[in-house]
């Protein structure tokens, strides 16, 4: 876990710059998607769950060992641990540490530009594009690019859907689809593209940094989603050019979604998004 050690790095040269106390850890919850970890200001962060993980009764001793400690100490005791199947909970706690720094007036004041929302505004027009975890952007790509590639680990049955008749159809259609592996496997692809935007659950799964040397002639790197709420500066020294993120906005009012019998399934609903980018 060397990469989130030199994260934390740069993290706490912000809690050095503003004179911010740690945060203390409050809880942790595992949820059927989502790993997340909140501190005793009720601030909430989260990871997907797509890392390695060991038992629950493995984790339930770690993550109760955590409760009331500061969240660097722990990641610290992750790092030195140098397990991958603990990579979750440290890249969780990693990104709550970054949270009090993401707000527009501190990241302004470091170079950074954020814009609410998500608004994408870039040309695709004839350019090759490929989304990494698919889902969130197929509005803003399918049908206005040269070619759409979508990367993810999840099986072809997981995804597509076959109308089978005289002829069979896949859907959804003028896609070019790599599914069931990791995008790594498809370097090839990757070098060819012009945009790409991977999910930022290829941090808790340690793919990102060969993923983002792959994408050799790529122009726009990006990456989305809650689980890259980690130090933008450290992103955008690595290579990246976009980050998308998000922020719960009330805790108590995602955990009742969350927790609910039959859950919504809308997360994004329950927090704040954002674009960020280097001035």
């Amino acid at each position: 876990m060397n990469d989130l050690s030199i994260a934390l790095e740069m993290i706490h040269k912000n809690y050095e710059k503003y004179k911010d106390p740690i945060p203390i850890i409050k809880e942790f919850v595992m949820g059927y998607r989502w790993f997340m970890v909140s501190d005793t200001n009720d601030r909430l962060s989260m990871s997907l769950r797509v890392g390695q993980e060991k038992d629950f009764g493995e984790y339930e001793k770690i993550l109760k060992s955590f409760i009331g400690r500061p969240a660097d100490d722990c990641v610290y005791d992750l790092i030195k641990r140098s397990d991958p199947e603990l990579r979750t909970i440290a890249a969780c706690l990693c990104n709550l540490l970054s949270k009090p720094f993401n707000s527009a007036d501190r990241l302004k004041d470091r170079g950074i530009i954020r814009t609410e929302g998500r608004i994408f505004d870039y040309d695709v027009k004839d350019k090759k594009v490929g989304i990494i975890g698919y889902g969130l952007y197929n509005e803003v790509f399918l049908g206005k690019c040269k070619e759409f590639h979508a990367f993810d680990f999840r099986d072809p049955k997981g995804i597509l859907n076959y109308r089978i008749g005289n002829e069979t159809k896949v859907y959804p259609e003028n896609i070019y689809w790599h599914l069931g592996d990791n995008a790594l496997e498809h370097k090839d692809v990757l070098e060819s593209l012009d945009i790409v935007i991977m999910t930022g659950c290829t941090i808790v799964n340690n793919t990102y940094k060969d993923i983002l040397k792959a994408c050799k002639n790529t122009k726009i790197r990006g990456i989305y989603g809650p689980s890259a709420e980690l130090c933008p500066e450290y992103l955008f020294d690595l290579g990246y050019n976009y980050i998308f993120s998000a922020s719960v906005r009330d805790k108590e009012s995602y955990y009742k979604s969350t927790f609910a019998a039959i859950p919504e399934g809308m997360d994004l609903s329950y927090m704040d998004c954002y674009e960020l980018g280097r001035i």
